[in-house]
């Protein structure tokens, strides 16, 4: 049984501050032996330096602490433990994750006993990183959101999450997300995790998954998810995080709890593009599991090289006009945006797409999603253990029973319909699945393309989302505001095409809410769109902490006295 961490909280300025874990044997936040003197505030005591700061720590800061000797990967661990303990299980209840892994103070200590023997594997050495929950782990239960797979411990982790775990990365926790992925009008929210509320504005949603909150909130590092249409793309955008969807064939689909494996893809959450980088220069590698990912002539080797002297300047970018309308202060960040790109030196050219793929949710990624979801989640769950569901039909079944249907947290509606659909429906050996896959999705792929070569362009530049994070079911909140039917349309556009996309923070809303703004590009083009994402970072500097208002708990005197506080941005 895991220590349970104390968490020291104060406000300044309104904001919750630092957490220091205590109650591990033999350290406080900095590792550093916490000694009774020093904790009684004994003047005699020798002059330590202050513990590590979490919050918006990245992975160049750690890792220089790590070499320095002022922190260690089992008190970076615990701290973020303390702060899971204090933001996601109590004070503002986030809920962000669903399983917390135990033994992530044990596998840290190790990585520290391993750098003291043999030096550090890479720059992902001790870092602690929180997994989606659809992503297999085997240290942690993988339920894809669905209590009736609460329990279901896999026989291997996905690839990312086994390349992340040889570059050393520690893995901490697992994320909630929408159950299977996918929202179906409900942005995270499960019958395994229950709703998630956004780190910025809790009566709005995290988008489509728990780790943009955590991640934005410093529980972790960064995180590791899926995408199939924005499930990562939209958690970064209403989270002020960087995140990509990479190119079909960078990353390997094994060990996914699939959605639609024809355009799902695995990637990355992180606070800045640089540790993006990094994290993609350890999961991007070809995998004999996934037929996809071999073959690759153009694969990118090395994402961190072109991030030293980055600009904007000459760097031409198509800006699609049809995704605007949606909310005005979205589309103010926007217009603001590109005059800062046209000021850094890009060249702006206006583009129109197809309505193919302007409607593409419609004509090609609904039936998509349909039809592959009851074959691929039959063969995941055909080998489930004794008690779990083997099929989409028993899946159905037990969401639908007392137990389940009864509790706290019971299967929203649509997705028992979207089960229900998908036993109906004909198959993968339906005519017109086969039709989009095998005509309307190259034709779509092929347009987006030539569009590209026709205004040669570096990067397709739109709004992450046409309006700010959605507000809550359960507890709406009335200042919501917007007017597109999908606020998530132009995340169809790289889901249909087969195209990278990055989203990063562009600006906020007057209440505080973020904005993203995405960059499209070509093929395996990962490497130009960071640079260029690294250049309007560098410029913009949007990324920001939330705030968290809430009265701290109440700390015993012996756990507060003489603990270090610092501010949260």
């Amino acid at each position: 049984m895991m220590n349970k961490p104390c968490a020291l909280v104060a406000l300044c300025s309104g904001a919750l501050l630092a957490v220091t874990p205590c109650g591990y044997p033999g350290t406080d936040a900095a590792g550093a032996s916490a000694g009774s003197d020093t904790a009684r505030g004994n003047a005699s005591a020798p002059a330590k330096d202050p513990p590590f700061n979490v919050i918006e720590a990245d992975i160049g800061r750690v890792q220089a602490a790590f070499a320095a000797g002022t922190l260690t990967a089992e008190a970076l661990t615990l701290a973020y433990l303390g702060r899971i303990e204090t933001l996601d299980r109590g004070g503002p209840e986030l809920k962000s994750l669903i399983a917390v892994n135990v033994d992530a103070p044990r596998d840290a200590a190790a990585l520290d006993a391993e750098r003291a023997a043999s030096g550090a594997r890479g720059p992902l050495h001790g870092i602690p990183v929180i997994v989606r929950d659809n992503l297999e782990t085997l240290d942690l239960p993988t339920t894809g959101g669905s209590a009736a797979l609460r329990g279901h411990e896999s026989l291997r982790d996905a690839h990312v999450v086994e390349r992340l775990r040889d570059a050393g990365a520690v893995i901490l926790a697992k994320a909630n997300l929408s159950e299977l992925t996918l929202a179906l009008g409900r942005y995270c929210y499960s019958s395994a995790g229950g709703q998630t509320r956004n780190a910025y504005n809790r009566r709005r949603t995290p988008s489509s998954a728990g780790d943009g909150a955590a991640v934005a909130a410093s529980l972790g590092m960064l995180a590791l998810g899926t995408d199939v249409a924005g499930e990562l793309r939209g958690p970064a955008a209403v989270s002020a995080l960087v995140g990509l969807r990479p190119t079909p064939g960078l990353t390997s689909r094994a060990g996914i709890l699939p959605a639609a494996l024809s355009v799902e893809v695995a990637g990355a959450l992180t606070r800045s593009v640089r540790d993006l980088a990094l994290v993609l220069d350890a999961i991007a590698a070809a995998d004999p599991n996934d037929p996809r990912t071999l073959d690759i002539d153009e694969r990118p080797a090395d994402f961190t090289a072109g991030l030293g002297e980055v600009t904007l300047e000459g760097a031409r970018l198509g800006v699609v006009g049809a995704y605007r309308g949606g909310n005005k202060e979205v589309d103010r960040a926007f217009t603001a945006a590109l005059e800062l790109l046209r000021l850094q030196g890009a060249e702006l050219v206006d583009i129109d797409l197809p309505q193919a793929v302007l409607d593409g949710r419609r004509q090609i990624l609904d039936r998509l999603l349909e039809t592959e979801l009851r074959g691929q989640l039959d063969a995941y769950l055909l080998n489930t253990e004794q008690g779990m569901p083997h099929s989409l039909a028993e899946l159905l079944r037990m969401s639908e029973a007392p137990l389940i249907d009864g509790s706290a947290t019971p299967v929203q509606p649509r997705r028992l319909d979207a089960y229900r659909r998908a036993l109906q429906s004909p198959g993968l050996a339906d005519l017109e699945y086969l039709e989009i896959l095998s005509r309307r999705l190259p034709a779509a792929r092929a347009a987006v393309t030539q569009c590209l070569d026709d205004h040669d362009l570096d990067a397709m530049v739109l709004p992450t989302m046409l309006c700010p994070a959605s507000s809550l079911l359960d507890d709406y909140d009335a200042s919501y505001d917007c007017d597109a039917d999908d606020p998530y349309r132009p995340a169809y556009l790289a889901s249909i095409a087969g195209l990278p996309e990055l989203s990063l923070p562009m600006g906020w809303t007057e209440a505080g809410l973020p904005l993203g703004l995405s960059l499209v590009g070509r093929p395996f083009g990962e490497p130009r769109l960071l640079g260029l994402a690294r250049a309007f970072e560098l410029t913009v500097a949007a990324r920001r902490p939330p705030q968290f208002l809430d009265k701290p708990p109440e700390m015993p005197p012996e756990v507060a006295d003489g603990l270090w506080m610092d501010g949260e941005g």
